[in-house]
């Protein structure tokens, strides 16, 4: 993972060359269809210019800093949005702005409050290499518990809520648990799991760094994930699971930043976005599901038969939407992630 100094570095850098008719989108990596960009491109003349983060706690500092005057336009989780709608640091959307919010499903209209709109949904679970593991996982416990053969091929994710998530759900406590006995149970769990992990960093980040290695055969993952990676390896072998323990919900929004000197232009740009025929465009190219209930129409009969990207609903019933937790709370998981990737880095 890019240290929070130097990520804020790179932005001062990169963002003093924008241009005027250039609008900036603080983003994950590969989250955005090139095929829009380049339709939005050539219909406005407006250029994307893409900086990218890999960890939510990460783009939150950033979001919190100076440096965010520097942005235009983010995607953030829905807790996240409504947050920092309410800090004065994201615009109000309304229909009249983006009239295209009318192709959303009703079931995420409300998501992200006023402050976003709702771009890609899914759930978190296990990316792994089919043709490196011979069995299936199927719960948790492949992943914090694995087999020795696995050991040094395990990926995880510096994230406070989806990194606990997993021994949570495995101790049979709630992902957003605010005792800290329980904490502390899935504390010691992802420590026992240390000599395992091979890396910290985000799945789709390590892979881009480093396409052709071949040690990551397991990590945590989103739904979806699995299409990237097979993209960026130009193989066909990476896969997807929801445990039978159970997950989390996630819904991320494509949100105005209050700072940003280009508002009326990034609300035009979520619009498009949420054109029926460019949000299908941006599903099927990214590998997500969509919010855009118009979108899903116009998807092949493969995309969105995929369950492992529009899952049925027994995976939803056991899955905990995204929810706000305690400062107090944050603070303790923040904690146990330092210490767990302190250790990790010593062994």
């Amino acid at each position: 993972m890019r240290n929070i100094y130097t990520l804020l570095f790179f932005i001062i850098l990169t963002s003093a060359s924008t241009s005027a008719d250039e609008l900036v989108i603080f983003n994950w990596q590969e989250y955005l269809s090139p095929h829009v960009i380049e339709r939005w491109e050539k219909e406005t003349g407006w250029r994307i210019h893409q900086i990218y983060y890999d960890v939510d706690e990460m783009r939150d500092e950033v979001l919190a800093s100076e440096v965010a005057e520097q942005f235009d336009l983010v995607v953030i989780d829905s807790i996240s949005a409504q947050l920092f709608g309410k800090n004065n640091k994201l615009v109000s959307i309304t229909r009249s702005e983006v009239s295209n919010l009318v192709n959303i499903q009703k079931r995420w209209t409300q998501s992200c409050g006023n402050f976003g709109v709702p771009y890609f949904w899914g759930t978190v679970g296990i990316v792994y290499r089919a043709d490196k593991i011979d069995t299936k996982p199927v719960s948790w416990r492949a992943l914090i518990e694995p087999e020795k053969s696995l050991f040094g091929h395990i990926g995880m994710h510096e994230d406070f809520t989806d990194t606990l998530m997993p021994a949570l759900k495995l101790s049979g406590y709630s992902i957003y648990s605010e005792n800290n006995d329980h904490l502390k149970v899935a504390y010691q769990l992802l420590r026992k799991q240390i000599p395992a992990v091979m890396t910290y960093d985000y799945v789709i980040s390590y892979i881009s760094a480093k396409p052709d290695d071949e040690a990551l055969y397991m990590a945590i993952g989103y739904s979806g994930d699995q299409h990237t990676l097979n993209d960026l390896t130009g193989k066909d072998s990476w896969q997807y699971i929801v445990p039978d323990e159970g997950t989390s919900l996630w819904i991320d929004c494509f949100s105005v930043l209050s700072h940003s000197t280009k508002k009326q232009q990034a609300l035009s740009f979520i619009n498009f976005l949420n054109n029926a025929e460019n949000a299908a465009i941006n599903a099927k190219d990214i590998g997500y599901a969509t919010t855009s209930k118009s979108a899903i129409e116009l998807l092949p009969s493969e995309v969105k038969n995929d369950k492992s990207i529009y899952p049925d609903q027994d995976v939803l019933d056991r899955s905990e939407p995204y929810r706000i937790i305690s400062d107090k709370n944050m603070s303790q998981r923040n904690r146990i992630m330092r210490a767990l990737r302190k250790e990790h880095e010593t062994k």
